[in-house]
Order: C-alpha cells, then sequence, then structure tokens
C-alpha cells in the first residue's frame, strides 16, 4: 500500500514538458495535476496531467495494459469525451496529458447540491446522461486508421469520471483505466473502492462485457443524479456486488416519486439484469431521452451551465440539506451518516486485522458442528431446519431423473422452491431456487465448505483459516466478509469465489447415478444467505464439460447402440450453456443415422472422445437431442 501523505505533501514542478500548476486530485491509481505547455511568443495551453501513482508504476503489467488502452483512447476525437493529447514517460512513470476541463464533476455537483438543499432537476439530469451515450455512441462505433472496430468499453462509468464545465459542456473521461485496473490479476486493497456500485452484473460475475455494459452502468448514474441517492451500496463491498449482480432497484422504486414515470422508465430498461433486456446501443437510450427532452422541457447546456454557477455561490444552509430526508440512511451520496458509519466499519476491521496478525482468538473447535465460529458459517450451510411446508412435492428416483436433467427442466419452467437430494452414504444437499435460478446450495459434505473449498483452491492456508475464523465475529460471522474485511480477498474476488464453491456444490451431484430426490415447489428459502442468482444453463455446461470418465464411460457402455438424434433448437438456445462454439459443433454431428459408438469412434484423442460424449450427454439430459 502506498503512502499516500508523502505524495500529498509536495507535488513536482513540472511533469515532462509541462509545467505544473497545482494538484487536483489523487485516486485510487493516478493523481492529476492542473499544467501549462509553454511555447514561443508567449504560447501557453493549459492541460491535465495524470500520472500513475508510484506504487503501481513499478507493476510493468499493469503500466503496459493501462498504456495500450490509453493509446486507444488517444484515437477518439469528440465533443464529449475528453480529449488525449500525448503518452509520456516522466522519471520512469506514464503520465497522460489531456484537455483540461474547468469545472467539476458530477460527484462533486451532488454533494455541492446536498449542501445547498438544492435538488438537480431531471430534465438536467436526463440532458448529462444523454451526452454521457453520445460519447458512448462515438465510442463504442470507433474504428481506428485502417478501418478496424477498436471494441472500445469504457468499464467505469461513474459520477467522478463525467466531468461538468462552468459553460455546460460534459465530457466524459477515463476510458481504459478501468479495464487496465480489471485485467490485472491482483490489485492494491482498495484500488477499486467505490466503483462496485457502478460495475454491471456482468462485470461482476466476470461474464463477457460489452457495450451494453456500459448502458447499465448510464442507468446507475441517472438514476442516482434524479434520486441524490447511491443505488447500490452498503459498508459491506460483498452486498453491493450482489445487489448490481441481481439488479436490485429496491431504492430506486422506494424513491419512485421523485423520478417522472416516463424518465424512470426509460432508466429501468437501462438497469435490466440481463444485457439482452438492455438498450441494443447508446444510440438507441441517448435518442428516447432526447425525445423525452423534446416532449418535456426545452433544456439546453446553458441551463445546465446556470444551475452550475448557482449552486457553487450557494451559501451552505442552515439545516442538514437533501439526505436528512433519510437520517439513518446511510446510502446517500454524502453526508457524516456516510463516514461514521464507514468509519465504525473500518475500526472494527482494524481490530480484527490486528488479532489475526497476532493470531489471538483461535476458536477451540472450529469444525465442531454449529459452533459459533465454525466453517460452516452464514455462507457454508448454517441455518435453520426448513419448515415444513403443506401441499404436494414431487419425488422420484436419480436413475429415472438425473439431477441434471432436473435441475434443466426447472430453470426452463422458471421454477420457484426447494429441490432436495439425496445421496449415497446419508450424502444431503438441498437447492433453493428463484425462477428457475439456482439461489443457494446447502450441503451436509464437510469438504464442500467454503474454508475447506479456499483451501483445495489454494486460496487459503489451513492456518490462514483457523486465525480468520478466530475473528470472524467481528464481520456478522461471515467467512467471506471476514477474509474481505483482512484484505486477503478482494470483494470482486470473494464474489466469484463463492458463486464458485456453490455451483460446485450442485455440480457434483450431476454425477450421482443412485439417490433419491423431492421438488417442493414454493418452499421458502430458509437459509440466512447472500443469494447468488447463478445462471442455471451455465451451471449445468460447466458441469457437463466436468464430468468425470466413469460416469461417461457408464452411459458410453449403456447406449452406445443408439442412434442420436437432434432436436430442434430456438435462436441462442446453445449458447446459453456458456461452451462457446463446442457445443455447436458437436450438435452438428447429431444427424440421427449414427450410434453414439461410431460418432465416438471418429475421434482418436482420448481426451477429445471424452469431451464428445460430455457434451453429447449434455444435449440428451436437455433434450435438445434424443436417443433413437
Amino acid at each position: 500500500m502506498y503512502d499516500e501523505s508523502a505524495v500529498t505533501s509536495s507535488f513536482p514542478k513540472a511533469i515532462g514538458r509541462y509545467q505544473i500548476i497545482d494538484r487536483v486530485a489523487i485516486g485510487g491509481m493516478a493523481e492529476l495535476f492542473k499544467a501549462t505547455l509553454q511555447g514561443d511568443h508567449g504560447f501557453a495551453k493549459l492541460v491535465a496531467i495524470k500520472k500513475i501513482l508510484p506504487h503501481l508504476a513499478t507493476d510493468q503489467k499493469f503500466v503496459e495494459m493501462f498504456l495500450d488502452e490509453a493509446r486507444i483512447t488517444a484515437q477518439l476525437d469528440h465533443r464529449h469525451i475528453v480529449q488525449v493529447f500525448e503518452l509520456g514517460t516522466d522519471a520512469d512513470t506514464p503520465y497522460i496529458a489531456m484537455q483540461y476541463v474547468d469545472g467539476l464533476d458530477v460527484l462533486a455537483l451532488l454533494r455541492e447540491c446536498a449542501r445547498a438543499q438544492v435538488r438537480l432537476p431531471p430534465d438536467l439530469a436526463a440532458l448529462i446522461a444523454r451526452d454521457v451515450l453520445d460519447a458512448l455512441d462515438y465510442a463504442h462505433g470507433a474504428l481506428d486508421v485502417h478501418g478496424r472496430p477498436l471494441g472500445i468499453v469504457h468499464r467505469d462509468i461513474s459520477p467522478g469520471n463525467v466531468l461538468l464545465s462552468w459553460r455546460g459542456d460534459v465530457k466524459l473521461t477515463d476510458f481504459g483505466i478501468a479495464r487496465a485496473a480489471e485485467r490485472r490479476h491482483k490489485t492494491e486493497a482498495g484500488t477499486l473502492k467505490g466503483k462496485y456500485g457502478y460495475m454491471s452484473p456482468e462485470q461482476v460475475s466476470g461474464g463477457e462485457v460489452d457495450a451494453r455494459s456500459d448502458l447499465f452502468s448510464v442507468g446507475i448514474l441517472l438514476a442516482e443524479m434524479v434520486m441524490a441517492r447511491r443505488l447500490f451500496t452498503s459498508t459491506n463491498d460483498l452486498d453491493i456486488l450482489l445487489m448490481v449482480r441481481d439488479a436490485r432497484l429496491d431504492r430506486l422504486h422506494k424513491y419512485a416519486s421523485e423520478f417522472p414515470v416516463e424518465l424512470r422508465v426509460l432508466t429501468e430498461r437501462a438497469l435490466e439484469r440481463r444485457p439482452v433486456d438492455r438498450w441494443a446501443s447508446a444510440a438507441e437510450f441517448r435518442d428516447a431521452l432526447d425525445e423525452w427532452l423534446r416532449r418535456t422541457t426545452r433544456t439546453t447546456s446553458r441551463d445546465l451551465a446556470g444551475l452550475l454557477g448557482t449552486v457553487i455561490n450557494a451559501p451552505t444552509a442552515e439545516l442538514e440539506g437533501i439526505i436528512s430526508e433519510e437520517p439513518d440512511d446511510s446510502n446517500a451520496l454524502s453526508g457524516p451518516m456516510t463516514r461514521m458509519t464507514m468509519a465504525r466499519a473500518e475500526a472494527d476491521a482494524a481490530r480484527a486485522r490486528a488479532a489475526y496478525i497476532a493470531g489471538d482468538a483461535l476458536p477451540h473447535d472450529p469444525y465442531a458442528s454449529g459452533a459459533p465460529n465454525s466453517v460452516g458459517s452464514v455462507e457454508e450451510d448454517l441455518g435453520p431446519e426448513p419448515a415444513p411446508v403443506a401441499g404436494p412435492r414431487e419425488e422420484g428416483d436419480i436413475r429415472e431423473m438425473p439431477v441434471m436433467r432436473l435441475v434443466y427442466r426447472l430453470a426452463k419452467t422458471r421454477g420457484t422452491g426447494m429441490l432436495s437430494l439425496e445421496g449415497r452414504a446419508g450424502v444431503l444437499k438441498e437447492v433453493y431456487l428463484l425462477e428457475g435460478q439456482p439461489q443457494f446450495v446447502n450441503s451436509n459434505v464437510e469438504t464442500e465448505r467454503l474454508g475447506n473449498f479456499l483451501i483445495q483452491q489454494g486460496t487459503l492456508t489451513p492456518a490462514a483459516l483457523q486465525r480468520a475464523l478466530g475473528v470472524m465475529h467481528h464481520f456478522g460471522g461471515r467467512l467471506a466478509d471476514t477474509l474481505v474485511g483482512l484484505d486477503i480477498l478482494d470483494p470482486l474476488e470473494a464474489y466469484r469465489m463463492l458463486a464458485k464453491q456453490v455451483a460446485a456444490k450442485l455440480m457434483e451431484a450431476f454425477s450421482w447415478q443412485k439417490g433419491r430426490y423431492s421438488w417442493a415447489a414454493n418452499h421458502p428459502n430458509p437459509w440466512k444467505a447472500r443469494s447468488l442468482h447463478l445462471d442455471a444453463h451455465r451451471v449445468i455446461g460447466t458441469g457437463a464439460a466436468q464430468l468425470g470418465e466413469a460416469v461417461i464411460d457408464e452411459w458410453h457402455l449403456i447406449h452406445g447402440n443408439s442412434f442420436i438424434v437432434a432436436e430442434p433448437t430456438m435462436e441462442g438456445e446453445l449458447a446459453q450453456f456458456g461452451l462457446g462454439e463446442a457445443l455447436p459443433r458437436v450438435y452438428s454431428l447429431l444427424d440421427g443415422r449414427t450410434r453414439l459408438q461410431e460418432l465416438s469412434a471418429r475421434v482418436r484423442s482420448r481426451e477429445a472422445r471424452l469431451n464428445l460424449l460430455r457434451l453429447t450427454f449434455l444435449l440428451v439430459q436437455t433434450d435438445l437431442a434424443r436417443l433413437s
């Protein structure tokens, strides 16, 4: 971790050929300076210099990614994008010289509005979002000098990256730096702090990110400007990530009265969890806002400039401000409550870190069933016994209804309830599904608990786990929160490991060849755990690709003489399993005239043959192919 006081105590007189006037800000990855470029005959140009912080300048991989992305950004030339003039190096530290925007960013504007008790009018919020979308429309479709798409996705649309000049100009900045940070395998603690609430669900889950990810972030920006409150926030970064992952719009609905109805509908479409349900492009979203602005107001950049001048010159209101409407709300955009809440959480975390380092308060029997500090904490399957629910239950034999087929059927029918699985040797698993998507998996298998899972993954050592369990009470009894609070895992890594662990518990049951199942529709979720909203189709795809040789060999032995007939599929139906082009290739081989053993004999490599059979098994279990 870098020493910020050393950075803030003084600043250089010059960076490269630029004379420094003042330091404007310090962020998690760079510091920003106001500077001038001097030339002959009295020439002087005001610029902004962004210089990577010293502790990151030594990370060559990060520097290379940052500069690669900045070189792409330098090719952008648009009136709503901060222009990059030069990439340079000063004392072995990279910097970017760019257009200086004399004004403030949206975050500062919202704080000034709260201070002066002036609410940002919805039409001006829509105007700002409209200009950001205009910038994104250009960037998303930008071509290089050879006419090839640059494939730019901003990835970091947030109030701090939208600049407003005193003249009412809107400028989007920081293209590329978010991608460099995201692609960095592990960032310094705190580097991305504050950014989690502006990610898209696919960024959180590590899925494929395209231009529609930026539209989700613009939706967040627009909602926050109108509400003057955070949309996704908590003192716990993991909770923020899960709110984003599930696109939970509770606060937007709570303060719906502050939104003009039509503008709220436009915003909510941008905030759909699935990219396919959002606006198809930045241009489409921009044009919708344009239409709304034309029908409701004649707002222009001149009106925005007028508001900026009014707010910045307004005296501080004697009352507590706009956020005082929610005195207990730590999720407001600014104010003492947020700082106090965060300070308490940080102080508690600091005490826990000290105890962790010292090895104090180790649990006496961490593996005891039900012990407060056991590996079976909230994420690891402790919870009340499920209450019986009146009504019919579907029960059956796993030999007749394999677990993979059962999970696919429930996903397709969008089933909500509890799926109970009973395997050999007393193994019990309970899967709670909401509209077909697994939310949580409870297992009585000791090795499947989170602590043991992290040890198996090489993320934790047994000794580190023991020490973490000793301070887990500081973090609400949640192991994942504890590991984040101790800076052992960053929040994104913790979320993804949690999702991986829960999915693994379900995928393990795909190999069961004996056992019983029962399905209780509309059974409530009894587990006090974060719902991870796993994608059932991708869990099935990943689970099929990991099936063991013994399972596949036995299936091949039983059905080797059967013909494999492909069933008609809908567009995108094969892609939803997340297996790329491999599954469509196998599907194309199922002509109905080839036996399973003949199909497998076409592949000489043992591993390739095994993969072909795994994917064929998947197609059969999901009724996209049948045995004849």
